[in-house]
C-alpha cells in the first residue's frame, strides 16, 4: 500500500506543478483536465478500497465512485463550453468537498489538524459556489490554480495525519510505561 500512496503523491505533485507551470495554456483544456482530475480521484478511491477491502461505505460508496465517473464525462463532453465546465466542476468541488469536511470533523475528536482541513474545505466550498453563480473564465483560472493548490494539499494532509498518527502513538507509549 506504501507504494500506492507514495505513487499518488508523485502524480498529485506533478499535475500541480504543471498547473502552476502551464496555467494560461491550459485554459482552453480546463475541462478535459478537471475530468481527468476527477476520474483519478473515483479510481483511486475505487482503487484503495479494494485492497484495503474497506466497507465501512457499503454500497454507496459505490455509487459515489459512479456519480464521480459520471461528472467526469460531463466534463469531457462539455470542454469547450466553460460555462457548463464551471458549474459542473463548481457542484462536483461542493459536493467533494463537504465529504472531506464531514470526514475531517469526525477526525476532530482525536487529531486537531481536521481543523486546517475544515478551513480549506469551508474555502473551497465558497469560492465553488461564486464559480458556479457566475461561471466564467475568470473563475475558471482562478479555480485552475486552486486546484493546482488542493492536489498538493491532498498529500500534505495526508502525510501531516501519518505523523500526527505515529506521534499521538508514540506518546501513548510513554504515558504506558509511566503508569
Amino acid at each position: 500500500m506504501k507504494i500506492v500512496r507514495i505513487s499518488k503523491a508523485v502524480l498529485y505533485i506533478a499535475i500541480a506543478t504543471l498547473i502552476f507551470i502551464l496555467n494560461s495554456r491550459i485554459m482552453p483544456y480546463v475541462g478535459y483536465l478537471v475530468g481527468g482530475v476527477i476520474t483519478l480521484y473515483a479510481l483511486e478511491e475505487l482503487f484503495v478500497i479494494l485492497i484495503e477491502k474497506d466497507r465501512s461505505y457499503g454500497r454507496a460508496f459505490l455509487y459515489d465512485v459512479v456519480a464521480q465517473l459520471l461528472i467526469s464525462a460531463l466534463l469531457f463532453i462539455s470542454a469547450n463550453d466553460i460555462s457548463a465546465v464551471c458549474i459542473v466542476w463548481g457542484v462536483w468541488s461542493i459536493l467533494r468537498e463537504s465529504r472531506e469536511m464531514t470526514r475531517a470533523i469526525a477526525k476532530l475528536k482525536v487529531y486537531r489538524l481536521g481543523i486546517i482541513s475544515i478551513a480549506e474545505s469551508v474555502a473551497v466550498i465558497f469560492l465553488s459556489f461564486l464559480m458556479v453563480v457566475h461561471p466564467d473564465e475568470n473563475h475558471a483560472f482562478f479555480h485552475t490554480i486552486l486546484l493546482g493548490i488542493e492536489l498538493v494539499l491532498v498529500v500534505v494532509f495526508y502525510y501531516l495525519e501519518v505523523l500526527t498518527v505515529k506521534k499521538t502513538k508514540r506518546e501513548e507509549s510513554d504515558i504506558g510505561q509511566v503508569l
